[in-house]
């Protein structure tokens, strides 16, 4: 009988935190009426980002970096065998293309990763739904990473990528496409091509987008402690290095201090729970004051890139851009 009694306790213990993951799920349902998948996976995102670098081993890291040669990329296996791929160069950068020709539209897609880091699970299995949905060609470039590149050779880099795809591909129509890092870099180079007078893509489409890397907005203190993803010094840090030798408030560095005026329509996806998310709406505001097409959606409750989470709010926006990439809206 004795040996019953921690198997009871285990039960009694097993009982108590479902009830608690459960009115967790609830209350997080009441205030912010996002779905249980999202609560729970903001709960796996805190303990996988628990143990992220201080900024003192990054430092070291990326510093050790710049005595090597930068490796390649490469498509995971399990991409190449449910999409048709194929791998290019356009202006020296390494290119994966995915569906190559195909659908009404194609997408250039620059991936996040604080620019320090190259593309992850979460984005191929992102260019893998989006190819299913639309039938589009998806383009997806390795663009230099800090310190191998900075703000300025990045933005010149996928300029002239998007220049040489718009030539390529006369009378296609070209949407530009990025989550985080990558998100900033598009709106960056769809201001350098505006200033150097086209070609244009048809839209943006950006997830969380990285819009000032000097992290210094002080609205951005208050969402330090929901964040699960990005910590505050290290994306600080992050920034700086892409920055390089320019001024973290370069346009190139930080597009919300760029002109705006000009560009074509724009969508926004955010999450009201992400350090980005006060100086998305700076950018908002910035974009309708400069009289740009914008549709701006903002998920309360939501976290930094969560259109790329195995939840069902990522479901519906992904359904969204599928609809804006074919020309379906």
């Amino acid at each position: 009988m004795r040996a019953k009694k921690p198997i009871r306790i285990l039960i009694a213990a097993a009982v108590a935190l479902a009830v608690l993951a459960g009115c967790a799920a609830a209350l997080s349902f009441i205030v912010y009426g996002r779905s249980p998948q999202a609560t729970a996976y903001e709960i796996i995102l805190r303990f996988r980002h628990a143990d992220d670098r201080t900024p003192e081993e990054e430092t070291a890291r990326l510093e050790t970096k710049r005595g090597t040669a930068e490796a390649p990329s490469a498509l995971p296996a399990w991409l190449k065998a449910r999409v048709e791929t194929a791998e290019a160069e356009y202006a020296g950068l390494q290119t994966f293309v995915l569906n190559p020709g195909g659908g009404s539209a194609t997408v250039v897609y620059l991936h996040g990763g604080a620019y320090v880091n190259g593309f992850n699970a979460h984005q191929w299995r992102l260019l893998n739904k989006l190819s299913d949905k639309t039938g589009c060609e998806i383009l997806a470039p390795a663009y230099h990473l800090a310190p191998y590149g900075d703000c300025v050779r990045g933005c010149e880099d996928v300029t002239a990528l998007f220049c040489a795809v718009a030539e390529a591909r006369p009378g296609r129509r070209i949407i530009l496409m990025g989550d985080s890092a990558g998100g900033g870099l598009a709106m960056a180079v769809a201001e350098n091509l505006v200033a150097r007078g086209g070609p244009l893509p048809e839209r943006l489409i950006l997830y969380s987008p990285w819009m000032d890397v000097s992290m210094d907005n002080p609205d951005i203190e208050a969402l330090i402690p929901v964040d699960p993803i990005l910590h505050f010094d290290l994306t600080q840090l992050h920034g700086r290095y892409w920055a390089g030798d320019s001024d973290v408030h370069d346009w190139r560095a930080s597009p919300l201090f760029g002109e705006m005026t000009g560009l074509p329509p724009v969508t926004i996806y955010c999450g009201t729970r992400e350090l980005l998310y006060p100086d998305l709406l700076l950018t908002r505001d910035k974009l309708e004051a400069a009289g740009v097409d914008l549709d701006f959606r903002a998920r309360r409750g939501m976290n930094h890139d969560y259109p790329l989470m195995p939840i069902p709010e990522a479901g519906a926006a992904l359904a969204e851009t599928a609809s804006l990439i074919t020309g379906d809206t």
